[in-house]
């Protein structure tokens, strides 16, 4: 029987968590083990009350009794999107792993179970990774970005594939995505200090190595945020940053004319809407996207304080010195 387990990094978990740990415990194919990263602040009683949170959320379903809660504190100081990832997967001895974020929550019942089935429907599969969905009370702008990322059809990306898709050929979130955990380690698994995109720096590390990366539609999370103009500012200023720094990855492959062409196209589909205000709120937030992302791709000659300000992790810059 093919083993899965679930490696999520936690710090401040609210209901979202709660739910996802249910509903991970209520799956045609359940997981082996939840590995919970918990990132904390010197306080260790943190890690236990974790502990106690997620059993409580576990009471009732059919993974209670069967799926294990496996905690790891990493102090603040200490995280890391890529290597606190990877000291999850270490801890793991499953076939698959599953790396997911503390507010996905699965839509349905066969998350595991379609994301599992890609491995065996395509060959030399790295990893692959789950439709996002919008909730019921997203705004429209959320709502037409999912859509528009994440589409209804499935997308089997590899070497070949980079004329149809540009930068999204490398486009892989590890909001939900499994990995082949053997290729996963192969590879040298992800780069340990990245404060972005190290899902998307592994997919090109797995593509140019002959490997497959799989956009599993039918695998469905809901997972949306309504990002504020300074929060889209400082998160595409991120997104730059983690490009600029790995030129080996991300170079010809341009994001601004993907980018522009999901703003003509979601602006079209608000006109259609009729949804005046949101064309407004939406233009505005585009343009807090690019200014942060042109501001990222040049942080190097930035002031570090300034760089600071711009960033959703100061504490990354303050690493560098």
């Amino acid at each position: 029987m093919k083993k899965i387990d679930v490696v999520i990094p936690v710090y401040h978990p609210d209901e979202k968590f709660d739910r996802l740990v249910r509903k991970l415990c209520m799956q045609s194919k359940l997981p082996s083990s939840l590995i919970l990263m918990i990132t904390y602040d010197g306080e260790a009683k943190t890690l236990a009350a974790i502990w106690e949170r997620a059993k409580k959320a576990m009471q009732g379903t059919k993974g209670a009794n069967t799926v294990a809660i496996r905690i790891f504190g990493v102090k603040r100081a200490e995280f890391s999107h890529g290597g606190t990832r990877n000291q999850g997967i270490a801890y793991s001895d499953a076939q698959y792993v599953l790396c997911m974020t503390q507010d996905a929550v699965p839509a349905d019942c066969f998350l595991l179970e379609r994301l599992l089935l890609i491995f065996s429907r395509y060959p030399r599969v790295s990893s692959a990774y789950a439709r996002q969905l919008a909730g019921s009370g997203a705004p429209a702008i959320v709502s037409l970005t999912q859509e528009y990322n994440y589409p209804a059809r499935e997308q089997v990306k590899n070497r070949y594939t980079y004329d149809k898709f540009g930068i999204k050929n490398l486009f892989c979130s590890d909001v939900c995505c499994m990995y082949d955990r053997e290729i996963f380690l192969s590879l040298g698994g992800f780069l340990e200090n990245v404060n972005f995109n190290e899902d998307m720096i592994f997919a090109r590390k797995a593509i140019d190595a002959g490997y497959q990366v799989v956009y599993a539609a039918s695998a469905k999370v809901e997972h949306w945020h309504d990002y504020t103009l300074v929060q889209q500012f400082r998160r595409n200023f991120d997104l730059a940053v983690s490009q600029a720094e790995h030129p080996e990855v991300f170079s010809g492959l341009s994001s601004t004319k993907e980018g522009g062409r999901m703003v003509r196209r979601v602006l079209a589909q608000l006109q259609k809407k009729g949804k005046w205000g949101e064309m407004v709120r939406y233009v505005l937030l585009s343009g807090a996207k690019y200014l942060g992302y042109r501001l990222g791709l040049c942080w190097r000659i930035l002031p570090v304080s300034f760089v600071k300000k711009c960033s959703l992790s100061p504490e990354y810059f303050t690493k560098r010195g």
